[in-house]
């Protein structure tokens, strides 16, 4: 039966226009809303609409839009932007299914589709015992995208420049990312400039951690801007839960062991971390149990980790791959007794153990099975990797 979906706003790439045209070949209908300019850049062929209105007009809008009975379906990337959170009790009491998109849980060649809500709003179980109750078949490796940063930098500054050229007809629209696009880019410039030198020096320390045989553990930085950190954490940003990570080392881990702060690789340093982890090393006595690096190869640095500490990072998973013990401070779907650390950080450090990796497969194969799809957002083979497999997952999403 043929079902008729509303698009809101999507990623810097062709891949909504795509996907609408997939569903529109299967008799299906797509109105695309266009909240700033990037969006109208990339509606392509698709039918749409501009909300040109107040964030703070958007409840009324998609109640109206909803309650008219006019989409069985909605779908939308980033579900905790300021112009979708207020859709989705709207949807959920109407009776419309909201459909998520994402960045992969499971990385590289994987993005992410869940009805209703990821990350911290998925509804994906916590029950250890559903994954062996409800296992799923596990599939082939992923076929690889042709994914690279600089088609995705191409697409994202062509986005904010069409938001500069058509911001006259989106006068209320604010970005969700906290700079504009020079600050950024300025930032990404000049991180790459030092590329070479941060790799450099992070295969040289990290040879040293391997050659010490010291016990360290691994810390990932995520971005500052993160909704994961923003949304599904109860951290304000990534300094304070540098503070608290290192508060509870210091007290609490090993005498001889080693805390390691990466950073984040696209970082644009408009946030600084290093001296700010650094000063505080010097104030908890802990300047020699620091080491920060701001490149680093994550398989090698996992693998020989005696545990690892995220908020809800996606490094998570690839923690639980190399066996490490894992504790998350945020809202993280694989954040499950048995996986992770349960209880405090200041014992994980002593009493963590590695996880129970039969958990983690069962775990891994549903996951990928019921809520990830081969492909990327930005690259030609990507997108139309995922379009296709999309399409069938959306439709199949209606039996029933």
């Amino acid at each position: 039966m043929p079902r008729s979906f509303l698009a809101l706003q999507g990623t810097a790439s062709h891949f909504f226009s795509r996907l609408s045209a997939g569903l529109a070949e299967k008799g299906h209908s797509v109105q695309k809303v266009n909240f700033c300019g990037g969006d109208l850049l990339y509606s392509g062929g698709m039918r749409t609409l501009n909300y040109s209105g107040r964030a703070v007009d958007l409840s009324a809008w998609y109640e109206h839009a909803l309650a008219t009975g006019s989409f069985s379906d909605v779908f939308l990337f980033g579900d905790c932007r300021a112009i979708h959170w207020p859709l989705h009790p709207i949807a959920e009491r109407l009776g419309v299914r909201v459909h998520v998109f994402e960045e992969g849980y499971v990385r590289p060649h994987w993005l992410t589709l869940e009805q209703y809500g990821v990350n911290g709003r998925s509804r994906l179980p916590r029950d250890p015992n559903w994954y062996f109750e409800n296992r799923a078949p596990a599939l082939p490796e992923a076929s690889a995208t042709g994914y690279n940063l600089y088609e995705r930098a191409w697409h994202d500054i062509r986005y904010r420049m069409a938001n500069s050229l058509y911001a006259a007809r989106f006068p209320q629209y604010q970005s969700h990312r906290p700079y504009n696009g020079m600050k950024e880019y300025a930032g990404l410039a000049s991180r790459f400039v030092r590329q070479k030198r941060y790799h450099d020096e992070a295969m040289k320390a990290t040879a040293a951690l391997i050659d010490s045989k010291r016990p360290y553990y691994l810390f990932p930085l995520q971005l500052n801007s993160d909704s994961q950190i923003i949304a599904h954490s109860l951290f304000n940003g990534v300094r304070e839960v540098i503070e608290r990570v290192m508060r509870s080392f210091a007290l609490h881990a090993p005498a001889d062991a080693l805390l390691v702060i990466k950073n984040h690789p696209l970082d644009t340093g408009l946030t600084e971390y290093r001296r700010f982890a650094q000063k505080l090393a010097k104030s908890l006595d802990m300047t020699q149990r620091l080491v920060y690096l701001e490149a680093g190869h994550l398989p090698t640095l996992l693998e020989h980790s005696r545990g690892v500490v995220v908020v809800n990072s996606t490094v998570g998973l690839s923690a639980l791959h190399h066996r490490r013990p894992l504790v998350a401070l945020g809202s993280a779907v694989y954040d499950i007794p048995g996986m992770t650390w349960q209880d405090d950080l200041d014992d994980f450090w002593l009493h963590a153990s590695p996880p129970d990796m039969h958990l983690y497969h069962a775990f891994l194969d549903y996951v990928i099975f019921h809520t990830q799809i081969n492909g990327d957002f930005y690259t030609s083979r990507g997108i139309a990797m995922a379009t296709a497999c999309a399409v069938s997952r959306l439709e199949a999403s209606g039996d029933g």
